[in-house]
């Protein structure tokens, strides 16, 4: 098995998605890799955040495709103890050392998602030397960046979307909800890679595990608690 860290290695003090997340789980030895999700801003920059408000993980409030990355910056997206600032993509990336694997999800922008993949792509052009691969539960997006693109693509796949197991990508994400031996079998059968979300416990993965049978070798896990899977206590 595979094991990547959800939205980076956040805790209590390290908020999901934010620039010390993603560094922290790229560095450490024990994981193969670390996701996380990217938007627009209303000026066209490309953010790290997985909602498309800010109202949750930060102390501000607001439609971050609506406000300019100046007025995102304004809040505190970390704790009264170790405050953080939204990061642009380039940011995160500048932080990132060659070798771990990075899976970038592009979210649903709608109509500005053919320029959300043209900036996404200019930014990581920039990067030749990190592994990256790319992901979104739009098809759209997906049908964009395999046309555009070089990099690995994959499709999420969860209860809606299960048709979307017929598209042909790289690899596919699939909701710890849906998976099953038979899904995973044909996939294996077509080359595909898997990846499983999100499988936070031991008893979740261990069920997993009894599913998928002699096929769990080859999934890659995608959990918020990767190191206690792991039996890890600390990087």
């Amino acid at each position: 098995m595979y094991f990547v860290a959800h939205r980076g290695l956040h805790s209590s003090d390290i908020i999901e998605n934010s620039i010390e997340a993603i560094e922290l789980g790229s560095k450490v030895k024990y994981l193969d890799g670390v996701e996380f999700d990217v938007r627009l801003t209303k000026d066209n920059k490309v953010v790290v955040i997985h909602d498309k408000t800010i109202d949750r993980v930060s102390n501000g409030v607001g439609t971050v495709a609506n406000m300019t990355l100046r007025r995102l910056r304004k809040y505190n997206y970390g704790s009264d103890v170790a405050p953080s600032t939204i990061s642009t993509l380039d940011e995160v990336l500048d932080v990132i050392t060659p070798g771990s694997l990075l899976i970038i999800e592009l979210k649903d922008e709608d109509k500005r998602n053919n320029l959300l993949v043209t900036e996404v792509l200019k930014i990581l052009d920039k990067y030749p030397n990190l592994n990256i691969w790319l992901k979104s539960f739009s098809s759209q997006i997906v049908d964009l960046l395999q046309n555009a693109s070089k990099y690995p693509t994959g499709i999420l796949v969860d209860k809606t979307s299960t048709k979307e197991l017929l598209k042909d990508t790289y690899f596919y994400s699939i909701s710890k909800h849906v998976i099953d031996k038979n899904i995973v079998k044909n996939l294996i059968k077509r080359d595909k890679i898997i990846m499983i979300w999100t499988i936070n416990t031991k008893e979740e993965l261990n069920n997993l595990k009894k599913t998928l049978g002699e096929y769990i070798d080859d999934i890659y896990i995608i959990s918020n608690n990767p190191l206690s899977l792991l039996d890890k206590n600390s990087v």
